[in-house]
């Protein structure tokens, strides 16, 4: 009996090893063949948020060396009108949820709803006159981060069920799939704005001087990140020809807009971070989804105190008299006072973008107090029912401007700091996107054909845990495997 449970795991054991390296060997002898015949490589990288999985889609030089790839955004085409001649989301029929997490847990509506972004990427290459398949990734972020880690998993499985389907596109390996932490979140995108705005180049690393580099915020629905240079850095990223850069990066579950929008819903003045109406009411859902009736009251001083509030500030306050501007030495947040150029992205721009519009001003870059200003006098507006029908997300587009205001000035410290906010720059998408495809194609390149002198390879460590990192070789997780199970069938042969 014990002969054969030893046959048993031995028969086991090497099939795992086969069809590791067979899959293996497989992905390297494709990548191999692209970089030899190939010149453009395409990527899709879909960025499954809190309330929309992104589209985007990428090209780059087919290439053996590990460098940082040097990438070019195929960025949506508009037509005569300048309108969009395609979607940049995802969006399933008239649905208005259209995140991955409110699809339905079957292989049919996962199915369903990648197919939509799959025709899409296909008119985009047929527009762009590309005949070659797209490697294919998925990042999903804080709107997953807050699943319970079961459901995450069973949804992670379906788009992989999905993906290895998908004969129009490479996809590899499951980890092409994954959730991102905030962490990472923050250092891609730190990562992809740097890189539009040359300060991280694919050539020339050595030039890079990481004091000149831009800080960036980015709040999205779930979750807030920031990341920037520091002297008490708590991250290390590790670029080409051995140039570390020192980065502090942090995220904060729960201040995303939509959830700041909930959990103000719980709080006894929740009216005042709201417009007042010509006399209709909306009905939103507060943390426990629960239906709360709301009608407007704006108030300048008790919204932004609720805000407060959920920042743990709780020694400061402000006041109708004006005698407090700013709470931010209460804050338990890291400071972006003293840099350079900073940028904000997500509900930065979105924020700005909406009162900017309503008051007539233009431009790009702003100054907080001058930002919150402009909050409070577009806040003063009634928002009659005409403008709401228009577009229903002018509802809640104070409590996104007092937010942003709020978080900047008294979280981070910003009330005289400039701050800058773009969709594009340089043709890149500022989010977190391009700094992933940065990371995930010099992986790729280490791990498939540059393994054994891969000295170029991107890493990313935490401070306190120098000698660790997040990233790995395929070969090397090979052959480690095999050896324990070899030792582990040895020992019970003994």
């Amino acid at each position: 009996m014990k002969n054969l449970t030893i046959f048993i795991l031995l028969c086991l054991s090497i099939q795992m090893f086969v069809c590791k390296n067979e899959a293996f060997d497989r992905n390297q002898r494709i990548l191999r063949e692209l970089a030899e015949t190939q010149d453009t490589c395409l990527y899709v990288l879909l960025d499954a948020g809190s309330s929309s999985t992104k589209i985007r889609l990428y090209k780059s030089v087919c290439r053996r060396s590990s460098q940082i790839p040097q990438l070019e955004a195929l960025t949506i085409p508009k037509d005569k009108d300048g309108k969009d001649l395609f979607a940049d989301k995802i969006k399933v029929g008239d649905n208005k949820k259209n995140a991955l997490t409110d699809v339905v847990l079957t292989e049919t509506d996962f199915t369903n709803y990648f197919d939509v972004a799959f025709k899409i990427i296909s008119d985009m290459k047929q527009y762009y006159k590309f005949d070659i398949k797209p490697f294919l990734f998925l990042r999903a972020t804080a709107g997953l981060r807050l699943l319970p880690q079961q459901q995450q998993e069973q949804i992670l499985n379906l788009v992989r069920t999905v993906f290895r389907k998908q004969d129009s596109f490479y996809f590899l390996d499951d980890s092409w799939v994954k959730i991102i932490t905030g962490e990472e979140e923050g250092l891609f995108l730190w990562l992809s704005v740097n890189y539009a705005y040359q300060k991280i180049k694919h050539q020339n690393i050595q030039q890079f001087d990481v004091s000149k580099t831009i800080a960036v915020i980015d709040i999205g629905g779930a979750s807030a990140q920031t990341a920037f240079y520091s002297n008490s850095n708590n991250k290390l990223i590790d670029l080409p020809e051995k140039t570390r850069v020192q980065i502090y990066s942090n995220t904060i579950l729960g201040y995303g807009n939509d959830q700041i929008i909930a959990s103000v819903l719980g709080t006894p003045d929740f009216a005042s971070c709201f417009q007042k109406t010509d006399g209709f009411t909306h009905t939103l859902k507060d943390q426990n989804k629960n239906d709360v009736v709301v009608s407007g009251d704006y108030d300048f001083v008790k919204c932004t105190n609720a805000m407060l509030t959920l920042l743990k500030i709780t020694d400061c306050q402000y006041k109708n008299d004006d005698s407090v501007v700013d709470c931010s030495a209460s804050s338990q947040l890291k400071k972006l006072t003293g840099q350079k150029q900073i940028i904000g992205a997500s509900s930065v721009f979105y924020a700005k973008q909406e009162l900017y519009k309503k008051l007539n001003k233009e431009g790009d870059t702003f100054i907080l107090k001058d930002f919150r200003e402009l909050a409070k006098q577009y806040c003063q507006l009634t928002l009659t029912q005409d403008q709401f029908k228009a577009n229903d997300r002018t509802f809640t587009s104070c409590i996104q401007m007092m937010w942003v205001s709020t978080f900047l000035i008294d979280g981070l410290g910003l009330l005289n700091d400039q701050v800058t906010t773009l969709q594009q720059y340089n043709s890149y998408n500022i989010d977190w996107s391009i700094g992933s495809l940065i990371y995930d194609i010099n992986a790729l390149q280490c791990d498939y054909l540059d393994m054994n002198q891969c000295s170029n390879k991107i890493e990313i460590t935490d401070v306190n845990k120098d000698q660790q990192n997040n990233t790995f070789s395929s070969s090397l997780i090979i052959n480690s495997y095999f050896s324990i199970i070899a030792l582990l069938i040895i020992k019970l042969f003994i």
